[in-house]
This record gives structure tokens, sequence and C-alpha cells, in this order.
């Protein structure tokens, strides 16, 4: 961001489209291997966690996004910046790997 024109300005650092938690789940357990052991495999239904909602204050603050898909764009980025991210599958995998590195997760 060192650049002039960046002076003043706001921008999205995001890779591609947006992805569900299980979308990067999968991702993780693809490319990690046994280090993913413990990533979840099963993805809980809308109703479901409308259900637990009614008892846990942590599902209950994920019901109103449920079912929404936020997308944003890194257009003013590329073009401004000339910035080019990463995938979002070697983003996944790099925060991955940077958790295990920092022993922030266990192996």
């Amino acid at each position: 961001m060192t650049d002039p024109a960046a002076a003043g300005e706001r921008f999205l650092a995001v890779a591609g489209e947006a992805m569900s938690f299980y979308q990067m789940a999968a991702v993780l357990r693809e490319r990690m291997g046994a280090a993913a052991a413990k990533v979840p495999k099963r993805q809980l239904p809308d109703w479901l966690i409308r259900l637990l909602a009614i008892f846990n204050p942590l599902a209950r603050e994920a019901v109103p996004r449920l079912g929404i898909k936020a997308n944003a764009s890194n257009e003013k980025a590329r073009r401004v910046l000339g910035w080019t991210p990463r995938s979002n599958e070697e983003a996944i995998v790099a925060s991955g790997e940077s958790l295990i590195a920092l022993g922030l997760i266990g192996r």
C-alpha cells in the first residue's frame, strides 16, 4: 500500500467467490491430509442451527446469516494497485499451516 494512488483509499483483500465454512473445511481436508484430520466432515442443515439457536447463544448469532452469500469485489485493488491475490484455496491452506506453525492448533 505504498502506491501513491492508495493514499486515503480502502481496498478489499478478497480472492474470489465467497466460500462456506463447509467448502473451506473440504479444502483443508483435501490439501492438508493428516494435519486436517480433525476438520469437520459434515454440514449442519439450517433448520438444525435454528433449533439449536433456541438454547445456544453462539448458534443464535449465526441465524441471521444463514443462506446469505456475501460476495465482494477486489476489482479496485487489482485496478489501482495492480494486486493479484492468491486463490481462495491457497489462502485457506496457508492460514491452516500458519495456525499449526504458531502452535495455535495441534496437528
